[in-house]
């Protein structure tokens, strides 16, 4: 029976949460429920199409959940709860299999009994639409499913400009160093955040795992990709009027307005060329992952410049993920920014940063020697010097005359040195760490590294193309948005499982059948 007591214009349902079971028992009950509702009854057809996901909920432990979440539910009064680790799974499949919301999902659950034993549901036991809602709600940290007020102001719609392939500047220039600074000198506490616990997880029932099976690399010197995509809301930028201006015959008044995902705003989307309405989804993407797997998000204002989210973002993933050790960071151009680089350096992390094409110029050091854009020495004879190595003792980078190089076959009529060694200079990082990289621009090995920047764009097309981050439903809250970002995530992570460790549910399946019913063996 419920529990519940009146508030002033609210009705609280309290509900208990009972001990639930692990995931070794989560597995029994699937295969108890398959022989009794399919294999006894001669239909393996039916068990044999769902392989995928039968394979997913199979290898998927998220016993943990119950533990995560308990706090959010009454210890000691109120009608027994649904297991929240059969809900998120129930919620997971909905995504596998491309189900376009809670409302179609639980009929079918109740329509194909497989799909509810898949879940962790008897078939005539399934949680109505409102419970899954209700659940979803429950792990969001607030009261509020958006993160700022409904009603403000209508803002407008940036006007046309931007060339072909341009990224959105900066609106305030230096604002990436004010930050990056102050980070540095009091770093943030993240902490009871909304969504906390879609983030906990994530992190402990996918990413963990897959570090343990070793799909995201070297943990101990892990390489990151970052990257911001569009995400466009399902609501209207139009918002609904509250005034009552156009009674008076004002018709283009600029009062505040109610707006169904006041969370949304305008921006830029570069690959497009195009302005759009909603949010910026920033990843981290475990760049040496074979699978291309993310391993932090994040949602931002639309207009919000990557530079800025990376800063936020990255300063999150450090604070909670304390065991892993970043070794090296991929951006593309919109991060390079000299704050940026600072801040890598002061974290002992190899930046590879594309340079920004508004500073294609040369840059000279003390008067000395010219640089390509690369970083790369320029003799006074306008040659490119040769890179000769790195000095581990003095920490710098070595560069010789090209004509020492005799594959290079260059000629010059007035060297600058009579030595026959030819003339020598060295770059150090601390110099100017965005020309003076770790790993030298022109170098093979940057350039090998630096290709690795586009798993984050791969990670993008499975979240947003294979799993209809943006087209499956018209999400209008931050809630909704992030539950379907982590759990478009966490499916990437279940395809990974079951590719890396070869899991084929076939031979399992006629294993369950001949045990109840040998003739189809």
């Amino acid at each position: 029976m419920k529990t519940s007591f009146c508030l002033p214009s609210l009705m609280v349902v309290i509900f208990l949460l009972k001990t639930t079971r692990s995931h070794r028992q989560f597995q029994d009950f699937l295969k108890e429920q398959l022989q009794i509702h399919y294999l006894k009854r001669g239909f393996l057809e039916p068990v044999l199409l769902q392989q995928k996901a039968l394979a997913s909920v199979w290898c998927s432990d998220l016993s943990k959940i119950t533990e995560f979440v308990a706090h959010r539910y009454s210890q000691s009064v109120g009608s027994i709860a649904r297991d929240p680790a059969d809900m998120f799974r129930s919620l997971l499949l909905m995504e596998l299999l491309h189900e376009r919301s809670i409302d179609t999902w639980v009929h079918s659950m109740r329509s194909t009994p497989i799909f509810a034993v898949l879940s962790g549901f008897l078939p005539d036991d399934v949680p109505g639409v409102g419970t899954f809602y209700d659940f979803i709600k429950r792990l969001w940290m607030s009261s509020s499913t958006h993160l700022a007020n409904k009603v403000r102001r209508p803002r407008r719609k940036p006007k046309k400009g931007k060339k072909k392939g341009e990224k959105s500047p900066l609106k305030k220039p230096g604002v990436i160093k004010r930050l990056v600074d102050r980070y540095l000198e009091h770093p943030p506490d993240f902490h009871s955040r909304p969504q906390d616990l879609f983030q906990k997880i994530f992190k402990e029932c996918f990413v963990v795992p897959s570090a343990k099976h070793g799909i995201l690399g070297d943990i101990s010197a892990l390489t990151i990709a970052g990257d911001g995509s569009s995400v466009r809301t399902g609501a209207s930028h139009y918002g609904k009027l509250i005034c009552s201006c156009r009674e008076n015959g004002v018709f283009k008044c600029r009062c505040p307005r109610k707006f169904s995902d006041p969370d949304s705003s305008w921006g830029w989307d570069s690959y497009r060329e195009e302005y759009y309405f909603g949010r910026t989804l920033y990843a981290f993407t475990a760049a040496d992952s074979p699978y291309d797997l993310p391993v932090y998000l994040h949602f931002f204002k639309a207009n919000r410049h990557d530079s800025l989210a990376f800063v936020y973002s990255f300063f999150d993933f450090i604070q909670s993920n304390p065991d892993c050790k970043v070794a090296q960071c991929l951006l593309d151009s919109a991060h390079d920014a000299y704050a940026i680089y600072n801040l890598l350096h002061r974290y002992d992390i190899a930046a590879f940063i594309d340079l920004n094409t508004r500073n294609e110029g040369n840059c000279s050091h003390q008067d000395e020697i010219l640089f390509s854009k690369e970083g790369i020495p320029i003799c006074p004879a306008n040659h490119i010097m040769a890179y000769n190595g790195f000095c581990k003792d003095r920490q710098r980078h070595k560069w010789r005359c090209p004509k020492t190089r005799k594959t290079w076959k260059v000629s010059c009529e007035s060297p600058c040195s009579d030595s026959p060694y030819g003339r020598v200079f060295y770059t150090r990082e601390q110099d100017n760490l965005r020309f003076f990289t770790r790993v030298p621009r022109a170098s093979a090995l940057f350039k090998a590294r630096y290709r690795r920047r586009t798993a984050s764009e791969r990670c993008f097309k499975r979240l947003k193309e294979d799993y209809l981050l943006e087209r499956k439903t018209k999400t209008r809250n931050s809630c909704n948005w992030y539950f379907r970002a982590y759990s478009t995530a966490m499916c990437s992570h279940m395809d990974a499982w079951i590719k890396h460790l070869a899991i084929n549910m076939r031979p399992l399946i006629l294993e369950w059948s001949a045990e109840v019913f040998p003739a189809i063996s």
